[in-house]
């Protein structure tokens, strides 16, 4: 374990730092351009810019803790090298809730109801649930209860870890680790207590995840189109922000695999089967996104066709749509269908990020179409580009500071082992 705590414990090179401080900064003065000097057209774009990425980068800071809690209640043993990366995750929540808020002041660009009368009688049922305050108020409360049940979900797993790493080396972790373990009693009988407690908040935030979940992802991609709706759709879309956790996460195992040669704890056997994983959440997001399609092409109900209409049927949403199945089914099906392929970390490497891409155009596929109606579509592109960069430098920068100030495996997990049928 003392040598697994002394490839731990990294520091970011400044120099990327510098790149993410950078990219943060653009998107920050994108955002801020495009409210304040904008025409209408471009501060709904900026507006619809952040909502596409709030929704895809907290979906998929969320999605990861959740791949930890599934850990956690199967008592997997295969997956535990990929615990710490999966918890690492969930340090983008803090500013993924900042977002979520910051959503709610474009509320009344972003959502037609907050503005305007509910004339239609399929529309005018819902005028309590569409109501701007009851909205607000309800999205802060899942929020509030998902990202705090995550952060004690996370501190739980972390303490052990924090208290073997400091028995082992001692004064390891700095401040951070002894904001962490104070308090901390006998390490033996902290583990056992912790152990408990992590196995009693797992299912919680697991339940959660699934209904929570679901009710921001109703709130806020759904409502934008008032008319149309579907049970099926908050889990859609939760299943799409785990596969892209699992893209990420598959590239990350691969990266700090090769660079902390922890060969032995990351195995080639691992890395298959979390590509497996991924080829399968790919089945299963296309089962749920043709589920979905085939109970409203049966029923053609006037408010429930045209979301389906405008994605697939009319330019310039058409050929998204055909990429977007390209890319998420099509193609991986036939890429990560080979053992061999999958037994190749490089490779796998870049079909985690070609997949968490693939769930990213996914997100601007059910969330543009709804705000932009007018037939020729372009992009302004350094709206688009400029905020994503923000997210996802903001995403990594919070993701690379916490595994560089916790050991990078789960050290006093009682599961962690070096192999697992072999190399």
């Amino acid at each position: 374990m003392k040598e697994l705590l002394d490839k731990s414990g990294f520091d970011l090179p400044g120099g990327l730092k510098a790149v993410f401080g950078v990219c943060i900064a653009l998107g920050i003065l994108m955002f801020i351009y495009g409210i304040v000097a904008g025409d209408e057209e471009s501060v709904t774009r900026t507006w619809q810019t952040l909502l596409i990425n709030v929704m895809f980068w907290g979906g998929l800071a969320q999605a990861g803790v959740i791949w930890a809690v599934i850990w956690q209640i199967t008592d997997a043993k295969w997956g535990r090298p990929f615990k710490r990366i999966a918890e690492a995750f969930g340090a983008f929540l803090p500013i993924s809730f900042l977002m979520f808020i910051l959503v709610f002041f474009g509320g009344h660009i972003l959502y037609e109801w907050t503005h305007s009368p509910f004339l239609h009688h399929g529309v005018a049922v819902k005028e309590d649930w569409l109501n701007f305050h009851f909205f607000v108020s309800r999205n802060i409360f899942w929020l509030l209860l998902l990202y705090g049940i995550s952060y004690f979900f996370v501190i739980t797993s972390l303490k052990p870890d924090l208290g073997l790493a400091r028995q082992l080396s001692d004064g390891w972790g700095g401040k951070f680790a002894d904001a962490l373990l104070k308090g901390y009693g006998k390490h033996e009988d902290e583990v056992v207590r912790l152990e408990l407690l992590s196995r009693r908040l797992a299912p919680a935030l697991a339940i959660v995840y699934g209904i929570g979940g679901s009710f921001i992802v109703w709130d806020f991609i759904m409502t934008l189109d008032q008319e149309w709706f579907s049970t099926l759709f908050g889990i859609f879309v939760l299943i799409g922000n785990m596969q892209a956790a699992l893209g990420i996460m598959l590239a990350a195992a691969v990266t700090v695999r090769q660079k902390l040669n922890l060969e032995e704890y990351i195995t080639i056997n691992r890395l298959h089967d979390l590509a497996k994983l991924m080829f399968a959440f790919s089945l299963l997001w296309t089962y749920m996104g043709f589920s979905q399609y085939l109970v409203i092409w049966y029923a053609n109900l006037p408010e429930e066709t045209p979301f389906v209409i405008i994605r697939s049927l009319s330019q310039p949403w058409q050929t998204l749509f055909l990429v977007v199945l390209a890319w998420l089914f099509v193609s991986v099906f036939l890429l990560l269908l080979s053992k061999t392929a999958c037994r190749q970390p490089w490779f796998t490497r870049i079909m985690g990020i070609y997949v968490a891409v693939g769930q990213w155009l996914a997100m601007y596929l059910l969330i543009a179409p709804s705000l932009q109606h007018h037939d020729h579509y372009h992009f302004y592109i350094f709206h688009e580009i400029l905020i994503t960069l923000a997210f996802l430098s903001a995403f990594f920068l919070c993701f690379l500071t916490f595994l560089g100030k916790v050991p990078i495996l789960p050290i006093s997990d009682k599961h962690l082992c070096k192999t697992w049928h072999g190399h």
